[in-house]
């Protein structure tokens, strides 16, 4: 009987892993999933401060976050320059507001200010002056209600069936302290569900663009640049003080113009790029 559940979790042991976080390996962070390295502060194991889960089967980091439905948002891009990641946010109708702010609110990350939601179901508050910060295009909404297979719907493509929520203008510079969406707005259109998300980006050729199924975070780490956050940045690189979604401050490491890498001593530092 010993030997028949020895066998039993020989078997089952890499399969129960392959998406929780990596074992630990003393205080160091380990920033590996199967081929994909992801930079400091990031990583698989306790030592690291924002700790990622990883489906070793596809080298693909995920949220330490299973939905109600077992679902899982793998992380798509990660930006060093802008302390922001980018998530997989797939069209679904069973998705609830708390669940999503869960599912995108970590310790150290949350959704930053370029990401509009997509609501649905209700939407009881929604009118002229709560001011959701963004507009839904008739044909955008039809064509997300069908990949979600949205039921109870219809053909009702109006602002009561979806309303989009964003915190800054696409024009607008997010300061220090505006960084994040604010749940608020959301939360007062008392819809009740998140369908999906959309991120403002602007093009090296300076064009703005919408990219449709995804939602950026932005990160930090505890504590102030004075308060010894600084000393955690490595040489050419500089500590930027952010006002975090709790109204508490935070700090990151970044690289000077001109020099590529995450920022961190504990990490890949500051290094010239290739010309």
């Amino acid at each position: 009987m010993r030997r028949l559940v020895v066998l039993l979790l020989a078997v089952l042991l890499p399969h129960e892993t392959s998406c929780s976080a990596a074992a630990a390996s003393g205080d160091r962070c380990s920033r590996r999933c199967g081929s994909t390295t992801v930079p400091y502060p990031f990583g698989f194991s306790l030592g690291c401060p924002i700790p990622l889960f990883c489906d070793a089967s596809i080298s693909t980091p995920i949220l330490p976050y299973i939905g109600e439905n077992g679902t899982t948002y793998r992380v798509i891009a990660f930006n060093s320059n802008t302390s922001t990641v980018v998530v997989g946010l797939p069209p679904s109708c069973s998705r609830s507001v708390p669940e999503a702010k869960r599912e995108l609110s970590g310790g150290n990350y949350g959704v930053s200010s370029r990401t509009g939601l997509f609501l649905r179901g209700g939407c009881s508050g929604i009118n002229a002056s709560a001011g959701g910060g963004c507009s839904v295009p008739v044909d955008v909404m039809s064509r997300l209600l069908r990949t979600a297979q949205c039921t109870g719907l219809g053909s009702d493509t109006s602002p009561a069936a979806v309303a989009c929520v964003a915190s800054a203008p696409p024009n607008s510079t997010a300061a220090v302290h505006g960084q994040f969406l604010r749940w608020e707005k959301v939360e007062k259109q008392k819809c009740d569900d998140v369908l999906t998300s959309t991120v403002f980006v602007l093009t090296a050729e300076g064009t703005a663009t919408l990219e449709f199924g995804v939602a950026e975070l932005g990160w930090w780490l505890n504590g102030t640049c004075g308060a010894g956050g600084g000393e955690r940045c490595a040489a050419n690189a500089s500590c930027t003080d952010v006002k975090t979604p709790s109204g508490e401050l935070g700090h990151r490491c970044g690289c000077v113009a001109g020099m590529e890498g995450d920022g961190f001593l504990a990490g890949d530092g500051c290094y010239l790029g290739e010309s």
